[in-house]
Protein backbone atom coordinates (compact mmCIF):
# COMPACT_ATOMS: atom_id res chain seq x y z
CA UNK A 1 0.00 0.00 0.00
CA UNK A 2 1.38 3.23 -0.90
CA UNK A 3 2.68 5.80 2.01
CA UNK A 4 -0.57 7.52 3.22
CA UNK A 5 -0.51 9.43 6.72
CA UNK A 6 -3.77 10.67 7.25
CA UNK A 7 -2.69 12.53 10.31
CA UNK A 8 -1.05 15.02 7.99
CA UNK A 9 -3.11 17.97 7.21
CA UNK A 10 -1.08 20.04 4.41
CA UNK A 11 -3.43 20.33 2.48
CA UNK A 12 -6.50 22.48 2.81
CA UNK A 13 -9.58 22.19 0.38
CA UNK A 14 -10.93 26.21 2.07
CA UNK A 15 -7.78 27.05 0.21
CA UNK A 16 -8.88 25.58 -3.24
CA UNK A 17 -12.58 27.06 -2.42
CA UNK A 18 -11.82 30.44 -2.09
CA UNK A 19 -9.15 30.58 -4.74
CA UNK A 20 -11.95 29.48 -7.31
CA UNK A 21 -14.43 32.41 -6.07
CA UNK A 22 -11.42 34.61 -6.29
CA UNK A 23 -10.50 33.84 -9.87
CA UNK A 24 -13.66 34.34 -11.61
CA UNK A 25 -14.83 38.04 -11.96
CA UNK A 26 -18.03 39.63 -12.31
CA UNK A 27 -17.54 39.80 -16.47
CA UNK A 28 -15.91 36.24 -16.50
CA UNK A 29 -12.48 37.30 -16.35
CA UNK A 30 -9.98 34.82 -14.85
CA UNK A 31 -7.43 35.84 -12.90
CA UNK A 32 -4.62 33.39 -13.53
CA UNK A 33 -2.99 33.99 -10.17
CA UNK A 34 -5.85 32.68 -8.48
CA UNK A 35 -6.05 29.86 -11.03
CA UNK A 36 -2.54 28.73 -9.97
CA UNK A 37 -3.09 29.59 -6.21
CA UNK A 38 -5.82 26.82 -6.30
CA UNK A 39 -3.81 24.38 -8.50
CA UNK A 40 -0.73 24.75 -5.97
CA UNK A 41 -2.77 23.58 -3.24
CA UNK A 42 -4.51 20.92 -5.19
CA UNK A 43 -0.71 19.47 -5.69
CA UNK A 44 -0.35 19.30 -1.65
CA UNK A 45 -3.54 16.70 -2.24
CA UNK A 46 -2.14 14.79 -4.71
CA UNK A 47 1.47 13.90 -2.63
CA UNK A 48 -0.68 13.33 0.31
CA UNK A 49 -2.43 10.19 -1.02
CA UNK A 50 0.33 8.35 -1.86
CA UNK A 51 3.76 8.37 -3.55
CA UNK A 52 2.41 6.84 -6.43
CA UNK A 53 0.56 9.98 -7.02
CA UNK A 54 3.83 11.94 -6.89
CA UNK A 55 4.51 12.12 -10.89
CA UNK A 56 1.22 13.92 -10.89
CA UNK A 57 1.80 16.65 -9.08
CA UNK A 58 5.31 17.16 -10.06
CA UNK A 59 3.62 17.29 -13.57
CA UNK A 60 1.43 20.04 -12.30
CA UNK A 61 3.72 21.58 -10.42
CA UNK A 62 6.03 21.80 -13.24
CA UNK A 63 3.22 23.44 -15.12
CA UNK A 64 2.44 26.02 -12.31
CA UNK A 65 5.75 26.97 -12.17
CA UNK A 66 5.81 28.03 -16.08
CA UNK A 67 2.62 30.04 -15.57
CA UNK A 68 4.00 31.62 -13.01
CA UNK A 69 7.04 32.85 -14.48
CA UNK A 70 4.91 33.94 -17.54
CA UNK A 71 3.60 36.25 -15.25
CA UNK A 72 6.52 37.40 -13.50
CA UNK A 73 7.81 38.41 -16.45
CA UNK A 74 4.58 39.85 -17.92
CA UNK A 75 1.69 40.43 -16.03
CA UNK A 76 0.21 42.72 -17.95
CA UNK A 77 -0.41 40.27 -20.27
CA UNK A 78 -0.68 37.15 -18.03
CA UNK A 79 -3.01 38.37 -15.72
CA UNK A 80 -5.55 36.99 -16.91
CA UNK A 81 -6.71 33.44 -18.89
CA UNK A 82 -7.94 35.63 -21.23
CA UNK A 83 -5.60 38.14 -22.15
CA UNK A 84 -2.66 35.42 -22.24
CA UNK A 85 -4.75 33.32 -24.73
CA UNK A 86 -5.25 36.57 -27.03
CA UNK A 87 -1.53 37.68 -26.69
CA UNK A 88 -0.03 34.31 -27.66
CA UNK A 89 -2.76 33.84 -30.47
CA UNK A 90 -1.88 37.68 -31.69
CA UNK A 91 1.62 37.25 -31.09
CA UNK A 92 1.59 33.25 -32.66
CA UNK A 93 3.13 31.88 -29.46
CA UNK A 94 0.37 29.04 -28.80
CA UNK A 95 2.98 26.74 -30.27
CA UNK A 96 6.04 28.21 -29.59
CA UNK A 97 8.45 29.34 -26.43
CA UNK A 98 8.72 32.35 -25.41
CA UNK A 99 11.92 32.62 -23.91
CA UNK A 100 12.92 29.56 -22.21
CA UNK A 101 9.26 29.05 -21.29
CA UNK A 102 6.74 27.10 -23.35
CA UNK A 103 3.88 28.34 -24.45
CA UNK A 104 1.32 29.40 -21.85
CA UNK A 105 -1.62 28.70 -23.18
CA UNK A 106 -0.33 25.24 -24.19
CA UNK A 107 0.89 24.96 -20.29
CA UNK A 108 -3.07 26.09 -19.14
CA UNK A 109 -4.97 23.50 -21.59
CA UNK A 110 -2.96 20.75 -19.01
CA UNK A 111 -3.89 22.12 -16.23
CA UNK A 112 -7.31 22.26 -17.55
CA UNK A 113 -7.82 18.82 -18.49
CA UNK A 114 -6.72 18.25 -14.80
CA UNK A 115 -9.54 20.33 -13.77
CA UNK A 116 -11.83 18.60 -15.11
CA UNK A 117 -10.61 14.91 -14.11
CA UNK A 118 -10.16 16.78 -10.34
CA UNK A 119 -13.82 18.20 -10.61
CA UNK A 120 -15.67 15.22 -11.39
CA UNK A 121 -13.60 13.03 -9.12
CA UNK A 122 -14.32 15.56 -5.96
CA UNK A 123 -18.04 15.45 -7.50
CA UNK A 124 -18.42 11.87 -7.21
CA UNK A 125 -16.69 11.47 -4.15
CA UNK A 126 -19.34 13.61 -2.67
CA UNK A 127 -22.30 11.58 -4.03
CA UNK A 128 -20.92 8.71 -3.63
CA UNK A 129 -21.32 6.28 -0.53
CA UNK A 130 -19.48 6.43 2.10
CA UNK A 131 -18.05 2.93 1.91
CA UNK A 132 -17.04 3.05 -2.14
CA UNK A 133 -13.92 2.52 -2.04
CA UNK A 134 -11.82 6.00 -4.15
CA UNK A 135 -9.63 3.82 -6.33
CA UNK A 136 -12.73 2.56 -7.84
CA UNK A 137 -14.23 6.37 -8.37
CA UNK A 138 -10.73 7.79 -9.43
CA UNK A 139 -10.45 4.55 -12.00
CA UNK A 140 -13.80 5.86 -13.75
CA UNK A 141 -13.56 9.31 -13.79
CA UNK A 142 -10.04 8.93 -15.13
CA UNK A 143 -11.63 6.66 -17.76
CA UNK A 144 -13.76 9.31 -18.79
CA UNK A 145 -11.61 12.33 -18.88
CA UNK A 146 -8.01 12.60 -18.32
CA UNK A 147 -6.66 9.13 -19.85
CA UNK A 148 -7.81 10.18 -23.47
CA UNK A 149 -5.01 12.61 -23.52
CA UNK A 150 -2.18 10.07 -21.83
CA UNK A 151 -0.26 7.13 -23.96
CA UNK A 152 -0.39 3.90 -22.49
CA UNK A 153 2.28 4.01 -20.36
CA UNK A 154 1.26 7.04 -18.40
CA UNK A 155 -2.05 5.44 -17.85
CA UNK A 156 -0.70 2.03 -16.76
CA UNK A 157 1.26 4.41 -14.29
CA UNK A 158 -2.11 6.32 -13.32
CA UNK A 159 -3.82 3.13 -13.06
CA UNK A 160 -1.18 1.51 -10.27
CA UNK A 161 -1.61 5.04 -9.01
CA UNK A 162 -5.21 4.84 -8.30
CA UNK A 163 -5.80 1.13 -7.24
CA UNK A 164 -2.97 2.12 -4.17
CA UNK A 165 -4.97 5.23 -3.04
CA UNK A 166 -6.65 4.81 0.52
CA UNK A 167 -9.92 4.48 1.63
CA UNK A 168 -12.46 7.16 0.93
CA UNK A 169 -12.53 7.67 4.52
CA UNK A 170 -9.13 8.28 4.91
CA UNK A 171 -9.22 10.23 1.85
CA UNK A 172 -11.74 12.84 2.98
CA UNK A 173 -9.69 12.93 6.15
CA UNK A 174 -7.04 14.80 4.62
CA UNK A 175 -9.42 17.22 2.65
CA UNK A 176 -10.44 19.63 5.38
CA UNK A 177 -9.49 20.62 9.02
CA UNK A 178 -13.49 19.73 9.34
CA UNK A 179 -16.00 17.11 9.98
CA UNK A 180 -17.04 14.66 7.69
CA UNK A 181 -20.43 16.32 6.72
CA UNK A 182 -18.11 19.73 6.71
CA UNK A 183 -16.16 18.24 4.25
CA UNK A 184 -18.95 17.01 2.09
CA UNK A 185 -20.54 20.49 2.06
CA UNK A 186 -17.57 22.30 0.60
CA UNK A 187 -16.46 19.75 -2.16
CA UNK A 188 -20.14 20.33 -3.12
CA UNK A 189 -19.11 24.18 -3.03
CA UNK A 190 -15.41 23.04 -4.50
CA UNK A 191 -17.17 22.08 -7.53
CA UNK A 192 -19.86 24.66 -7.88
CA UNK A 193 -17.45 27.16 -7.76
CA UNK A 194 -14.86 25.40 -9.98
CA UNK A 195 -17.12 24.52 -12.72
CA UNK A 196 -17.59 27.75 -14.09
CA UNK A 197 -13.78 28.32 -14.52
CA UNK A 198 -13.94 24.99 -16.70
CA UNK A 199 -16.50 26.05 -18.80
CA UNK A 200 -15.33 29.15 -19.40
CA UNK A 201 -11.83 28.24 -20.37
CA UNK A 202 -13.17 25.44 -22.21
CA UNK A 203 -15.26 27.81 -24.21
CA UNK A 204 -12.36 30.22 -24.79
CA UNK A 205 -9.99 27.34 -26.35
CA UNK A 206 -12.88 26.59 -28.96
CA UNK A 207 -13.20 29.68 -29.73
CA UNK A 208 -9.48 30.01 -30.24
CA UNK A 209 -9.06 26.33 -32.15
CA UNK A 210 -6.54 25.53 -29.62
CA UNK A 211 -7.89 22.60 -27.44
CA UNK A 212 -5.53 20.06 -29.73
CA UNK A 213 -2.17 21.95 -29.28
CA UNK A 214 0.43 19.69 -28.84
Amino acid sequence: MATFDKKKKDFDLVVVLEAFQRCRQSDDTLVLREYLTAFTELCRFFKLTGTLFGFVAMDLEDKIRILNEHLTADEIHYTSVQSMIQHEVDHDLTKVKKGNLKSGSRTLLRLHRALEFILAFMSRLRIGDENEKSSVIASEVYNETLSRFHPWVVQKMAGLAMYMLPSKKDLIDVMCKQDYESVMCTLGEVVTSGQPLYDITQKLYEGKDLLDLP
